[in-house]
Parts: structure tokens; C-alpha cells; sequence
């Protein structure tokens, strides 16, 4: 009987020691996305391409660094695609990119550095909605 009883305590207090990690997720509903931009990529054409808010894609120049870019999509939007190139920049030169879903980071950050010619080009996953 001490042994069942024992048992029965072991279970229960395995069962309550187990924590959910459901409130570390990230907001997968959020049609919110946030791209930051930070690196010492200093050649003279740094590039942005991604999809709009409305849908569309677009291409935009970075000025200087750090960079952001929060879009929220329309609901006939399915996902969003963003990529970075730069040219003219110093071999070993980096930009690292995040991206933001209702605020929580998406994935890691991904880095992108300039080849021997001083160039590179990089994608972000894309983001379904």
C-alpha cells in the first residue's frame, strides 16, 4: 500500500512541476512587422526590397544605419517577403536583420556580409499570414 501510495505522489508531482511555455510564443495573429537594419556596411548603395502594405513590392535605398520599417498588411495580404543587397562596401563589412511580429522577434537574426568585392545579398524567411 506504501508503495502505491508513493508512486501515486511521484506522478502527481511530475505532473504539476511541468510548465507550459505557451506564454513565451510569438504573436502569430499580428499582421504587424518590424525590420530593423543595424551593421557597419558602409559602401554607397545599400537596398531594401519588400512587400507593401497593400500587397505590392518595393525597393528602397537605406541612407544610414540603423534602419526600421514597420508595415501593418491589409487582410488580403498572405505574406511578406524582405531582402537586402549592398555594393561598394569593404569586404567583412555586415548588416544584421531582425524582424519583429506583434512585437516578438521572428527567428534569428540574420547577417549578411560583404564579400572580397565588397558585396552581398540576403533574404528573410518569409512570413505567412
Amino acid at each position: 500500500m506504501k508503495k502505491s501510495i508513493f508512486a501515486l505522489l511521484m506522478v502527481v508531482t511530475v505532473l504539476v512541476s511541468c510548465k507550459k511555455d505557451s506564454d513565451k510564443k510569438p504573436d502569430n495573429n499580428s499582421r504587424t512587422v518590424r525590420y530593423e537594419i543595424t551593421g557597419t556596411f558602409s559602401g554607397p548603395t545599400l537596398i531594401v526590397s519588400y512587400t507593401t502594405a497593400s500587397g505590392g513590392t518595393t525597393n528602397d535605398p537605406v541612407t544610414s544605419l540603423p534602419w526600421t520599417k514597420e508595415i501593418t498588411y491589409a487582410t488580403n495580404v498572405t505574406a511578406a517577403i524582405f531582402a537586402i543587397s549592398g555594393d561598394g562596401g569593404v569586404a567583412g563589412q555586415k548588416v544584421t536583420v531582425v524582424v519583429k511580429r506583434g512585437g516578438s522577434q521572428v527567428g534569428a537574426p540574420i547577417d549578411a556580409v560583404a564579400d572580397a568585392s565588397g558585396s552581398f545579398s540576403k533574404s528573410a524567411p518569409v512570413i505567412v499570414f
